[in-house]
């Protein structure tokens, strides 16, 4: 091949135009694609509304602005003055505290966000919805409760709570505005609210109660940008603990959606929080196969509870004492004491385990305790099959059969004699106990042909 020779200085001019293109191209740093995980992987755990280390929160960009007592956290165009690149630059960086220091290209972007001008590119929230949802298929169902009072039944559609009599099955309400997909639905203790968990996967997660007796939403706030799971009240009613898909665990007052506390004791999605401890703490479980005892104030993370067996893909509070079960996403459910374990157990024991569950052979997908706390139901894969064992013992007492998919959805009626499922299908399936004999099968919404 022949070898072409250019001109003296052609070639520093052709790279320098290269380079000019290059950086010509190079696209503004996303907030919220880029600088926003940065943030939560590395800083929320300390500095959010619910934990203002240094007085500093920044968990949004007015709270960035306004700072701390070390003053602003970012100054528009400003990385020089901004506190948080002080603070996460130099030799010795002062922050992150305990945790994994900032690389120095992770410096440099969010040097390169603030310089560019702290530009929020965060999609809007949508508006709430009005007017009902027209399903051409049936919706998949993911969240299902009973009140405490057996009057409702209440179900996740999509945008919407589809609200149900308990004994008749028959549907009484469409509350629309709720969550595009609806993760978790959970009465308040007193039967009188119902928390509404979910989100737009990878755009919002929203927070929501609702008044039972109106079927209004008293609290819709979106302090995410990914789904919330596994809602659970704290006994007072005052409090809704949550996880998230960017890791977190949030506990938010009732009365306004304010957050209160944000710990960031994972390493994955978390998929399900319950109130432990009359209230006082906290149990998370987690696709990072761990489940961890919380202080329900501070945060603190108390003890890791199990041996990291298998990732967490749901969580249920045992009704009688401090023990939750979780639904295992490679075999089994297991029971576990929510209580800390010696300070000298050994890590290669599971000393917390109650009790195992038969194995699903790929996995569990739902579990659900009933009312009294003698029963446990868990659905897992292969899919269309729901168990039904005794708690205490472990034994099988029924298998309810028939469902077409995976099953997400579990509740048990608190009279103890009916558990509903649901699922892939789309349909509600109800079942008489203990024989678990079916009863109905319903699509609960009107399917459109057009």
């Amino acid at each position: 091949m022949k070898r072409i020779q250019l001109p003296r200085g052609v070639g520093m001019w052709l790279l320098a135009g290269v380079a000019l293109c290059a950086g010509l191209d190079a696209a503004p740093v996303s907030y919220h694609r880029e600088v926003v995980p940065l943030l939560q992987r590395h800083c929320y755990g300390c500095h959010h509304p619910g934990k203002r280390k240094g007085d500093a929160d920044l968990t949004a960009l007015a709270a960035m602005r306004e700072g701390g007592k070390h003053g602003p956290s970012i100054v528009p165009g400003e990385p020089g003055r901004s506190v948080l690149i002080t603070e996460v630059s130099g030799a010795d960086p002062a922050m992150p505290k305990d945790g994994e220091r900032l690389t120095s290209a992770q410096v440099g972007l969010l040097e390169r966000w603030i310089r560019e001008g702290a530009v929020d590119d965060s999609p809007p929230a949508p508006p709430p919805r009005t007017v009902p949802p027209d399903y051409r298929a049936p919706p998949v169902i993911t969240a299902l409760d009973f009140s405490a009072d057996g009057r409702w039944l209440a179900v996740g559609g999509y945008h919407e709570v589809l609200v149900f009599d308990a004994a008749s099955l028959r549907r009484v309400g469409r509350w629309v505005g709720a969550p595009a997909r609806v993760e978790t639905l959970k009465f308040s203790p007193d039967s009188q609210r119902l928390a509404v968990v979910g989100g737009e996967p990878g755009v919002t997660g929203e927070f929501q109660i609702w008044d039972v007796a109106s079927g209004t939403a008293l609290v819709r706030v979106a302090p995410g940008t990914d789904s919330f799971f596994g809602a659970d009240w704290s006994p007072d009613g005052a409090r809704v603990a949550m996880g998230g898909a960017d890791r977190s665990v949030r506990v938010l007052g009732t009365a306004d959606g304010r957050e209160l506390l944000r710990a960031m004791v994972h390493s994955d999605w978390v998929l399900g929080v319950v109130f432990v401890g009359n209230g006082n703490q906290l149990v998370s479980g987690s696709r990072d196969r761990s489940l961890r005892l919380l202080d329900a104030s501070t945060g603190r993370m108390l003890d890791v509870l199990n041996r990291e067996t298998e990732p967490v893909v749901r969580l249920a509070r045992f009704p009688k004492e401090d023990q939750v079960a979780f639904a295992g996403a490679d075999s089994r459910v297991r029971l576990y004491k929510a209580t800390a374990k010696a300070a000298n157990t050994d890590p290669g024991q599971d000393p917390n385990l109650v009790r195992e569950y038969e194995s699903f052979g790929r996995g569990t997908t739902a579990v659900a305790f009933n009312l009294d706390g003698t029963l446990v139901a868990m659905a897992g894969l292969p899919a269309g099959e729901v168990r039904v064992h005794e708690v205490g013992t472990g034994r099988r007492l029924a298998t309810l059969g028939g469902h077409r998919g995976a099953v997400f959805g579990i509740a048990f009626a608190p009279d103890g004699k009916r558990v509903i499922t649901a699922g892939m299908e789309g349909e509600l399936r109800m079942f008489s106990l203990p024989e678990g004999r079916p009863v109905t099968n319903a699509c609960p919404v009107e399917v459109s042909s057009r």
